[in-house]
C-alpha cells in the first residue's frame, strides 16, 4: 500500500521529461494532462491494476478456505468463516490499498501544485485553463521542514518508548502525520492570507500616476512576508517588492517600469499567428517586444510570471520573425535562455 500512495503521489510530475526535448513539448506536458483531476484518476485506476496484478503473480494463499492474493491481508486479521464476508474484505483493502490511498495522494499533490505559479490544468480535456494560485514557492523549506519534522520527532519518540517498554497504542507515525498535515494546511491559509493583503496593497495605490489594471503576486522562498509584484497599468508593468506585513513601507513610486511596446502592424501580425496564441492562452503577464532588423521584425512575447516566481530556468518564450510587409517568416516557443546566445 505504501509503494501505491508513493507512487500515486509522484507520479504527476512524470511530465518534466518533456524539458529534455523541446519548449514546446513541455508547455504542451507540463502540469497538464497528468496534473488534472482525471489524470489523478487513471493514473490510480492503473497502479489498482498493477497492484492486484503483483499480488495474484507473487501467488496465492489460502485464509479460511478461500485463495486470495499473497499479502492482502495481514497476518494479525480476523478470518471469517463466510465467503462472502472474506471476499469482501479483500476486494476492500484491494480497493483501499490500490486505489482510494493513491488517488487521495495524487490529489493531493495536484492540490499543493495549485498553490504555485506554474498553474495545472485541473479540468482537462474539459477545459485547457490553468489555475495558479501563486501562494507558495515551487520549493517551500518551512513545508519540508515540517514534514521532515513530522517523520523525524514521533521516531525520536517510539526509539524512547520503546527503550522504556511502552506500548503502543495506535499505529506508528499516525499522530505525527496528522500533526503534519494539519501544520502544512496552517502555514498555506497564512500563505493565502498574506498573497491576498499583498495584492490589495498594490491595488489600493497609483503607479507613476496610472492606476492598476491588474496585480499579480509572487512568493519568495524564505519570507512568508515578501512578495514580488507586478502591476499592469495603461503605459507599462511595474515590478515591485511587497511586504505584506506592512504597508508604511511600501513606495509604489519605486517599481521599476517595463514600458509597453506602441501598437503597430508588425505587433498585430505576429499575436495572430498559431505560435502566439497558443503562448498567450497560459500566459499570465504577457509582454511583448518589437525590434527593427535587417530583414524585417523580431517579435518576442515573453511571460513576466517567470521571472516574478524565479522560475527563468525554464522559461519559454514565442519567437517571431516578420518581413517589412508584416508576413511572417518564422514562429516558434524556444527557451528564453538561449535568446541572447
Amino acid at each position: 500500500m505504501m509503494a501505491a500512495v508513493v507512487l500515486g503521489g509522484c507520479l504527476a510530475d512524470v511530465d518534466w521529461i518533456s524539458q529534455h526535448s523541446s519548449a514546446s513539448a513541455f508547455l504542451t506536458w507540463h502540469r497538464t494532462y497528468t496534473h488534472s483531476i482525471l489524470g489523478a484518476f487513471l493514473i490510480s485506476a492503473i497502479l489498482s491494476a498493477m497492484l492486484i496484478a503483483i499480488l495474484y503473480g507473487v501467488g496465492i494463499e489460502v485464509w479460511g478456505g478461500m485463495f486470495i492474493p499473497r499479502g492482502t491481508l495481514r497476518k494479525d486479521q480476523e478470518i471469517s468463516g463466510d465467503p462472502r464476508a472474506m471476499r469482501s474484505l479483500v476486494w476492500h483493502t484491494l480497493l483501499v490499498a490500490g486505489f482510494v490511498a493513491p488517488l487521495c495522494a495524487a490529489l493531493l499533490h495536484i492540490a499543493m501544485d495549485a498553490c504555485q505559479s506554474d498553474g495545472v490544468s485541473l479540468s482537462w480535456p474539459f477545459s485547457a485553463k490553468r489555475f495558479a494560485a501563486d501562494w507558495l514557492p515551487g520549493i517551500d523549506p518551512w513545508i519540508l521542514t515540517i514534514l521532515i519534522a513530522a517523520v523525524a520527532l514521533p521516531e525520536l519518540l517510539h526509539l524512547v518508548s520503546s527503550e522504556i517498554g511502552a506500548k503502543a497504542k495506535k499505529p506508528r507515525g499516525q499522530t505525527g502525520a496528522i500533526v503534519g498535515l494539519a501544520l502544512v494546511v496552517v502555514y498555506v491559509g497564512v500563505r493565502a492570507t498574506l498573497h491576498a493583503n499583498a495584492l490589495a496593497l498594490m491595488e489600493s495605490r497609483t503607479f507613476h500616476g496610472e492606476t492598476p489594471r491588474r496585480a499579480s503576486a509572487f512568493p519568495e522562498t524564505l519570507s512568508p512576508l515578501t512578495w514580488r509584484g507586478i502591476v499592469e497599468t495603461e503605459g507599462a508593468l511595474n515590478e515591485i517588492e511587497v511586504n505584506a506585513a506592512s504597508s508604511d513601507t511600501f513606495d509604489p513610486e519605486s517599481s521599476l517600469r517595463l514600458f509597453k511596446p506602441e501598437p503597430s502592424p508588425a505587433l498585430d501580425a505576429a499575436r495572430n499567428t498559431l505560435v502566439a496564441k497558443r503562448f498567450l492562452a497560459i500566459a499570465q503577464i504577457p509582454k511583448a517586444s518589437l525590434e527593427k532588423i535587417e530583414s524585417g521584425y523580431v517579435v518576442i512575447l515573453r511571460d513576466l510570471r517567470y521571472a516574478g516566481a524565479d522560475e527563468t530556468q525554464h522559461e519559454i518564450a514565442a519567437l517571431i520573425h516578420l518581413d517589412f510587409n508584416n508576413r511572417v517568416t518564422s514562429e516558434e516557443l524556444v527557451w528564453a535562455r538561449d535568446l541572447h546566445r
